[in-house]
């Protein structure tokens, strides 16, 4: 979704000088395999650039022109598209009814639309936040209104893939106002929801345009008669290509192109949008794009850049005070942005987010708490999402649900409290601030164990310094912790111990995949875990009895830390979620609600979120 626009342009602009397009629709020519040489990325410095395979150039494959204005706009407007036959009628009065006023494009939207309205495949490279959403969906909604025949109500014209559920529905709300005024309807299906009620929907109402995360729309392909109803398809759009792959998704995308018609016998349009073009979305995109496919890259050197010049700041502090400090932090920044502070903090685990928040919203923060993880429900995290969206001062405590692709605008600040699971992470989370043009930071808050970190070859190329309170508001000895130190202990008392012990299993799952570099041993890293469970000035499990939080053995096994001095394991009952003083609390590395509804998979083991088997069985610690 795009950010509102800005205040009023320049009194002259240049025409959109595109021509106008043959009727919209995918050439023919080639099967659903066509295998296509990507073009080699050309990155303008002022303008985005467009470049296509040598096999076809495509025509009205000029990005529409106009002085490029603040905060991510143009001076072309969505009416220049009408005026020149690109968009039809109804289109442009789906566009005028979306709130806010969408008069003006985006340089993604300038640059995307005369290229997507011609009919050819496109790879998109545009970040997340740029209003590439609408740059999809107004060909696809043109699409539909040129075909001939028009679609039957049983059967749907297009299909969108999104790597989570809560970017889907943000999709599918989208379109939705796109359509008001026409007779077209869009759905969604996502993993977390129950399947026989998206088919029944399905088969009772009508559906132009369906929303899809990649492992439910596998599932209905294969169990229902969605397959039938796809084989008219028109169009199909892979939205955040890059974070798709990145969670494995390849062979259900391989799957779900397989089970579309097949293209020498029915026109359809294909297109990926891409923050990164890494070898993985090269290789989708020879399966997935014809050959003479264009590729429009959206992305300066200096916006492909981006976490080289937002302000990056590390804190390291004692395990025991990484609470606090986040306290700390988070007073600070409201001192800095007063009632504009809108803030994200992430944590390595689902866990580690929920423990996070049942503290936070204990405290005094003088703002709004919201929690986004694996470990809520789907209408809970939608819910939190919409009203964290729309607020001008809060908090957002996140795992890895919200790194990517859905549009939060206004977050001054990207709190990442623990270790990230990589720099990629680390990128992807630092971008949900700065956006658009919008002025932005990134705070680090690691324990010793976890610097190792910094020392990494990408980080250590950033501008990540230490934090310039360190030595004075943010100094460990200082008031400003102090206070928070001891406000974090009260509170910390009363969060209920199976949130702490929940905190605890998963910690060591995730610490596990990482031991060499942040413990040595397994001895070590369950000896600082005990310590910080039991302590008075940590968890004070158990009311800091010295009792330390058990396991299951089950749990411990998958784990790989069976025979490990210091564990207090316990019978358990393999598939009850662990917590309190009778389970345990999950592992992996994982969670994060990333892949197939957020991991499937608890217990222990494997670096991604969606390996199956462990204590809880549910995944996303």
């Amino acid at each position: 979704m795009q950010p509102s626009p800005q205040g009023q342009p320049p009194a002259k602009r240049p025409r959109n000088r595109t021509k106008k397009p043959r009727a919209p629709g995918a050439p023919n020519g080639a099967a659903n395999g066509a295998a296509a040489a990507l073009p080699k990325a050309i990155v303008a410095s002022a303008t985005p650039s467009t470049t296509s395979t040598p096999v076809e150039t495509p025509r009205s494959a000029t990005p529409a022109q106009g002085g490029q204005s603040s905060r991510g706009f143009t001076n072309t407007r969505f009416t220049d598209f009408l005026a020149n036959g690109q968009i039809s009628a109804p289109t442009a009065a789906g566009i005028a009814s979306l709130r806010p006023v969408h008069e003006f494009c985006t340089e993604v939207q300038a640059a995307t639309l005369p290229v997507i309205l011609t009919g050819v495949d496109v790879l998109a490279q545009a970040k997340t936040g740029t209003g590439k959403t609408l740059a999809f969906l107004i060909p696809s909604i043109e699409l539909l209104l040129r075909s001939k025949p028009q679609p039957a109500p049983g059967q749907i014209s297009i299909l969108i893939l999104s790597p989570t559920r809560e970017l889907a529905i943000q999709i599918e709300e989208a379109a939705r106002g796109l359509l008001s005024g026409t007779n077209y309807a869009v759905q969604h299906v996502v993993g977390g929801t129950n399947m026989n009620s998206e088919t029944n929907r399905l088969n009772k109402q009508r559906c132009d345009i369906l929303v899809a995360t990649p492992g439910r729309i596998l599932d209905h392909l294969q169990n229902s008669n969605l397959k039938a109803k796809l084989s008219a398809c028109r169009a199909l759009i892979l939205d955040e290509a890059d974070r798709l792959l990145e969670q494995g998704f390849r062979k259900e995308i391989e799957k779900i192109i397989a089970c579309l018609p097949d293209r020498r016998q029915v026109s359809r349009q294909t297109l990926l949008f891409s923050a990164t073009v890494p070898a993985q979305v090269h290789q989708i995109a020879q399966l997935a794009l014809l050959p003479g496919f264009s590729f429009v890259s959206t992305i300066s050197e200096e916006d492909s850049n981006t976490h080289e010049h937002v302000p990056q700041f590390s804190l390291v502090t004692p395990l025991n005070d990484v609470f606090a400090m986040t306290l700390a932090a988070i007073r600070a920044e409201v001192t800095a942005h007063g009632e504009s502070t809108k803030i994200m903090a992430f944590f390595p685990t689902a866990r580690a987010t929920g423990l996070a928040a049942a503290l936070f919203k204990r405290l005094n923060l003088g703002m709004e708490v919201w929690e986004i993880h694996s470990r809520k429900s789907q209408s809970q995290r939608n819910a939190a999402a919409e009203t964290y969206k729309d607020c001008k001062k809060g908090i957002l405590f996140s795992s890895d649900v919200t790194a990517r692709g859905m549009d939060f605008p206004g977050v001054t600040t990207v709190l990442q409290v623990g270790l990230p699971a990589g720099t990629e992470q680390y990128i992807h989370r630092l971008g949900r601030t700065a956006r658009a043009g919008a002025s932005g930071s990134g705070i680090l808050i690691l324990a010793p164990f976890e610097t190792f970190f910094l020392q990494k070859r990408d980080i250590k190329a950033l501008p990540l310094k230490a934090h310039p309170l360190a030595g004075s508001a943010l100094a460990l000895e200082g008031p400003a912790m102090m206070q928070a130190r001891e406000q974090v202990r009260g509170a910390m008392r009363t969060v209920d111990d199976e949130a702490k012990s929940q905190y605890y299993g998963a910690s060591l799952g995730f610490y596990k995949a990482v031991l060499r570099d942040s413990f040595g041993n397994a001895e070590n890293m369950v000896q600082c875990f005990n310590d910080f469970a039991t302590s008075p000035d940590g968890l004070a499990y158990a009311g800091a009895s010295g009792e330390v939080p058990g396991l299951p053995a089950q749990t411990v096994g998958k784990m790989g830390l069976k025979g490990t001095r210091g564990l207090n394991v316990i019978a358990g009952v393999p598939g009850k979620e662990g917590g309190g003083r009778n389970g345990g609390g999950g592992g992996g590395r994982g969670g994060g609600g990333g892949g197939r509804g957020g991991g499937r998979g608890g217990g222990g083991g494997g670096r991604g979120g969606r390996g199956r088997g462990g204590s809880n069985n549910r995944g996303g610690f």
